[in-house]
């Protein structure tokens, strides 16, 4: 069971080198605030709303946080022992509580979560990034220095301008081959040449590293569309995104279980743990990329870093805060075995 033998890796888990990029934003955690009534649960009970009479709403900021996908992996992978450093758009002082390394490139984002009790719904301000540019890269740092750890884990295609043409620059870059776990971000609605770009960029970066794609399972079937098909199931759709860019593994991570593509032949599942009542939505992909990262950054089985990504997701979820080895492998002996 991988579960069982990501306990033991758990306790003995080293402290890779990883770096996350590019993106970062200020995520003010909220909730819609009703004087006179009930404030709605769900994400519909909210379109109700919307579309009807009322034309305004009052909402109350509960919690202001660092975040980003790059920052929300960073996170993670420094709980679990690595070290980590994040380069993104971290121009504020809410980044300065991180307890990590971090290299600053810009300006954040800023986000309004409203958390709802079936999933959650984000207004974003995005910041404003002209271009990521391995210029800008070398601006800050030597490219030794940002690729050269353990496993690099990057996310948020559909945010940051400029990663398509780094990913084609970095294909011929002198660095070591090591894990780059990429997660797009919500791509869903993307077009057919905006995917084809981005399974394009996907093969030029695998010349230099072992790309790891990772999206959830909307994301996974829109990354899909465009292939040959039709599809019977999601694992085919990994295959078939492997097979089209060459990439090292084409991985999905969803709420009932994480699947991978890693040969032609070797296709894998690993079941995922319910949450009955989840205390936050937001994030739990970003904790499965810190998860996955830093076990392959690790050199663990696939079957087991799957596991891993799961549990880091699975325990944020539940309990909003950031499990290290010990919160994580507490959490796995609270839980009854679940077949993988």
């Amino acid at each position: 069971m991988p579960y069982d033998r990501l306990r033991r890796r758990l306790t003995e888990s080293g402290s890779p080198t990883v770096t996350t990029l590019p993106d970062g934003s200020v995520d003010h955690f909220c909730t819609v605030a009703e004087d006179d009534a009930e404030s709605p649960e769900t994400r519909d009970a909210f379109g109700r709303e919307i579309l009807g009479d009322r034309s305004s709403f009052s909402f109350a900021v509960e919690a202001t946080e660092p975040g980003g996908q790059a920052v929300n992996a960073a996170k993670q992978l420094h709980a679990l022992g690595g070290s980590v450093t994040c380069y993104g758009h971290l121009d504020a002082p809410v980044f300065e509580s991180l307890p990590f390394d971090t290299v600053s490139m810009g300006a954040p984002a800023v986000v309004y979560v409203f958390g709802f009790s079936d999933r959650d719904v984000m207004f974003v301000e995005a910041a404003d990034v002209a271009e990521w540019t391995l210029a800008e890269v070398r601006r800050v740092a030597d490219l030794p220095d940002v690729f050269g750890g353990d496993a690099v884990c990057c996310s948020n295609w559909d945010s940051v301008a400029g990663l398509e043409s780094a990913f084609h620059r970095l294909s011929d870059a002198d660095v070591p081959r090591i894990p780059f776990v990429f997660d797009p971000g919500d791509i869903v609605g993307c077009g057919p040449d905006e995917i084809g770009a981005l399974l394009d960029a996907m093969a030029a970066l695998q010349d230099a590293f072992d790309v790891v794609y990772s999206a959830n399972r909307q994301e996974v079937r829109a990354t899909a569309a465009p292939l040959s098909g039709p599809f019977d199931h999601d694992l085919a759709r990994l295959a078939a995104i492997r097979a089209e860019t060459g990439v090292t593994a084409a991985v999905m991570h969803a709420r009932d279980e994480a699947a991978a593509a890693v040969t032609s032949d070797d296709r894998l599942r690993v079941s995922n743990y319910s949450v009955e009542r989840p205390v936050r939505h937001t994030g739990g992909g970003d904790r499965f990329t810190g998860g996955l990262g830093h076990a392959l950054a690790c050199g663990w089985d696939w079957d087991v870093a799957l596991a891993c990504g799961n549990a880091c997701a699975v325990s944020y979820v539940e309990s909003g805060s950031t499990g290290g080895p010990n919160e994580v492998a507490a959490f796995l002996d609270e839980r009854p075995p679940v077949d993988s």
